[in-house]
């Protein structure tokens, strides 16, 4: 780890400080490690059919930038209803659209395809 410098505020004293994030940083090395497959495991049991899939990329990246359909939608000049089509993947993304929407996302666009 690099070198940190503290400034602590006058409520804080230095050591206090140091303690905290010793504290917080033993707990994060005793953490249980889960093999990656495990997880891969669970989600397609989870997902079924659907994991992986171009719908199941759009889906997971629209909520983690924090987009309702609608608002995606708005933002991309597309129907609410197709957006849904699409994570269902009843209908086809397209080069194009994904492009589109890997933008507004900030993704890459070839996971949608």
């Amino acid at each position: 780890l690099a070198e940190v410098v503290f400034k602590p505020s006058s409520k804080v004293t230095a050591a206090r400080l140091k303690t905290v994030i010793r504290n917080a940083l033993d707990r994060y090395v005793e953490e249980e490690r889960v093999p990656a497959s495990l997880l891969h495991a669970e989600a397609k049991r989870r997902h079924g059919s659907s994991y992986q899939t171009p719908g199941y990329y759009l889906k997971l990246y629209r909520h983690r930038g924090g987009f309702t359909q609608a608002r995606l939608a708005r933002k991309g000049g597309m129907l609410q209803h197709h957006i849904s089509e699409m994570e269902h993947n009843r209908r086809p993304i397209g080069k194009t659209l994904a492009r589109k929407v890997a933008r507004i996302l900030n993704c890459d666009y070839r996971r949608l395809l």
